[in-house]
């Protein structure tokens, strides 16, 4: 495990346990690694009970119920895609906010031109809160995986804190 990765997750686990909030993952060219480092973290069972890996447009559309119109009309990595995997792992799994992360790691982009290291994020609160984000990330496949991983969790981390502890 990343060590870097590892820390954010550490991070998270504290103070998501501080709010008594659980998190679900919605991943797809992360893989379940984001996922991973959180349930490896200390007393992971107290914040995190389930990950659905989404991969394929059709495992997108059957697990987290997101709509053929926003893969069609703008692709797997784009804003409204991002959005409707949160917000369908939340709906799914019932717990207190969910993470969705979209992207291509690798090696190759999208065909609509979109480079490699374009990953969207989603982060869905139970409290209605939706928030969608685009970053880069430079590197080979496996780079890009462990850096938009972290950032997920990184970026989790700042929300969270940002609500009633």
């Amino acid at each position: 495990m990343d060590k870097k990765l590892q820390q954010s997750a550490e991070r998270l686990g504290k103070e998501l346990k501080k709010r008594s909030m659980r998190v679900t993952f919605a991943e797809s060219c992360t893989a379940g690694l984001a996922a991973m480092a959180v349930a490896s973290a200390k007393s992971s069972g107290e914040f995190f009970s389930r990950s659905y890996i989404t991969y394929t447009y059709d495992a997108k559309r059957e697990v987290l119920g997101v709509s053929n119109s926003a893969l069609e009309t703008y692709t797997a990595v784009s804003e409204p895609v991002a959005r409707e995997m949160a917000e369908g792992a939340l709906r799914v799994s019932g717990e207190e906010v969910a993470v969705a992360i979209t992207g291509y790691a690798g090696p190759d982009g999208g065909p609509d031109g979109t480079p490699a290291g374009t990953v969207w994020f989603g982060w869905a609160f139970a409290d209605g809160l939706t928030i969608a984000e685009v970053e880069h990330f430079p590197g080979e496949c496996e780079e890009v995986m462990l850096a938009a991983a972290d950032y997920a969790l990184t970026r989790l981390t700042t929300l969270v804190q940002q609500k009633p502890a």
